[in-house]
């Protein structure tokens, strides 16, 4: 089975052109369609006794709006009719924060394509930020595209493997992808010498059962370790491997424990310079 309907963020930062420009490519290799998604946030009504301000306050506020859909429309239309006319796009328009409407709306997409959050967003410790959001409560995967060009379908791509049901969903979610793929490569670390013998052989294990449940779906994948924080290792392998996309599980462990001592699916999602296909 193949993706083919794509959610898009169209909210306006440096990637947002890359987005519509993957999700395009992708439906047009897949047959599919681009679903563009404006979320405007929640507005406030003025207080009705507030006299003739409140209403030049409403007037405003629809005309920004009408202007801000005009021109996500016009961005989706145009960047993926570049890419093929004969795609079909929808815009749809929703009053909501960006993380909600994506996970909502994202339930009846099969590819989720947010804007990749960096590594100074300004989002509090225990909140979640917009990608995050989407992959936590979608129910669906998400494709993050943090640079100025997104993966293609054919490339080399990586999957970070630890053994876990987060991981195994993501591998799954993935299958579309990876049937396309030139080359495949399993990435698996190890806490180095703070590993005990028994746990690296456990994760060598894992990662060769996947290789052999991948080669029952037509995938031949190889086997890459590597020794040290995840965080920073599965970067460094992947650029090793020239990996295009990285597969990864989405909060393999307590989401609260992951925010307060660190953990490697934050770090992915604020790196900046892999795409990451994620889920939850």
């Amino acid at each position: 089975m193949d993706f083919r309907t794509f959610l898009v963020d169209l909210s306006e930062d440096a990637a947002r052109s890359a987005r519509i420009e993957t999700a395009a490519r992708l439906a047009e290799k897949s047959g599919g369609s681009v679903v563009g998604l404006t979320a405007t946030g929640t507005h406030l009504e003025p207080f009705r006794g507030a006299g003739e301000e409140a209403g030049q306050y409403g007037v405003l506020a629809a005309n920004h709006l009408h202007k801000l859909a005009a021109a996500h429309r016009n961005a989706l239309e145009t960047l993926t009719g570049q890419v093929s006319p004969a795609i079909p796009t929808r815009h749809i328009v929703v009053e909501a924060e960006s993380g909600w409407a994506l996970a909502d709306e994202g339930r009846f997409a099969d590819l989720i394509l947010p804007s990749a959050p960096s590594a100074q967003a300004d989002v509090p410790a225990l909140l979640a930020g917009v990608a995050e959001y989407a992959m936590l409560n979608a129910g669906r995967p998400i494709l993050l595209v943090p640079g100025g060009s997104g993966p293609r379908l054919g490339g080399h791509v990586a999957i970070a493997w630890n053994g876990g049901r987060e991981a195994a969903r993501a591998v799954a979610d993935a299958l579309p992808w990876l049937v396309h793929a030139s080359a495949v490569t399993v990435l698996v670390v190890s806490a180095g010498k703070y590993s005990a013998a028994g746990e690296k052989e456990a994760y060598r294990d894992s990662a060769d059962r996947l290789t052999a449940w991948l080669l029952s779906h037509g995938i031949r994948a190889s086997l890459l370790v590597g020794e040290g924080d995840p965080d920073h290792v599965l970067p460094q392998l992947a650029a090793k491997v020239q990996a295009g996309l990285l597969v990864a599980g989405g909060y393999g462990r307590s989401r609260l424990r992951e925010l307060v001592l660190g953990g490697t699916t934050r770090a992915l999602l604020r790196q900046s310079g892999l795409p990451v296909f994620m889920s939850h």
